[in-house]
């Protein structure tokens, strides 16, 4: 690996720069680069954990599918983090309990997953690391549980138009499939709630965007329980 390159991997990940010499030369002599289009999936739910993968550019999506095939969004992985759920994968030498796929473009840096447990094992700045991931992820996973049991689909969907329009425009653009994902709920539920919120002059719609214009209405409906 060249030794820009390497300049630009502690930049981002700066405790790979606090490994011991020949664990570092390791790490980053055998770890690849792999750029993944949009929607592209990395691993899917019972694949093998052969690498840990951290990323560099990009969103990665983890996620469940049902039985019926319906999905839940767990949590993303932005640029600077890694992904707990591959790394209690190796470490168990068990399988990969959700899929992984890219949103957007994504650039992602593997690690085999060999060289994992000793460098964690040698270095404690990586076992900081992945304890913090541990420490943030657990909270979104429970608060996901929270949402999904305590709160109504309507007050839910309520509070992600509210949280994901942008600033200019007040515009989301998600389709309805997508935000279902999200949710953890139908593609039909989703849409049978958005008819309700733009009959009361909530929102507008469009294929693939939603217009909120009515966000103080809209987020009297988001606490709602």
């Amino acid at each position: 690996m060249e030794a820009s390159r390497r300049d630009e991997l502690t930049q981002v990940f700066p405790f790979f720069a606090t490994l011991p010499p020949r664990t570092r030369e390791a790490v980053l002599g055998q770890a690849v680069t792999k750029k993944l289009s949009h929607k592209e999936v990395l691993v899917r739910a019972g694949g093998e954990c052969l690498y840990l993968p951290f990323v560099l550019e990009g969103t990665l999506r983890l996620y469940k599918t049902s039985p019926g095939g319906r999905e839940i969004t767990l949590y993303r992985i932005e640029k600077g983090e890694s992904c707990i759920l591959s790394a209690t994968c190796i470490l168990t030498q068990g399988s990969f309990p959700a899929v992984a796929e890219a949103e957007g473009e994504t650039e992602i840096l593997l690690v085999p997953s060999r060289l994992m447990a000793d460098a964690v094992d040698d270095n404690p700045e990586w076992r900081r690391f992945l304890f913090g991931l541990y420490a943030r992820r657990l909270d979104e996973v429970l608060m996901l549980v929270d949402e999904v049991t305590f709160h109504h689909v309507d007050a839910r969907l309520a509070a992600f138009l509210l949280k994901n329009a942008s600033p200019r425009r007040h515009a989301v653009d998600r389709t309805h499939g997508e935000i279902a994902d999200e949710l953890g709920t139908s593609r039909e539920v989703v849409t049978r709630i958005l008819k309700d919120f733009e009959t009361d002059g909530l929102i507008e719609t469009a294929r693939g965007r939603i217009l909120v214009t009515g966000a103080e209405k809209l987020q009297q409906r988001a606490f709602a329980l």
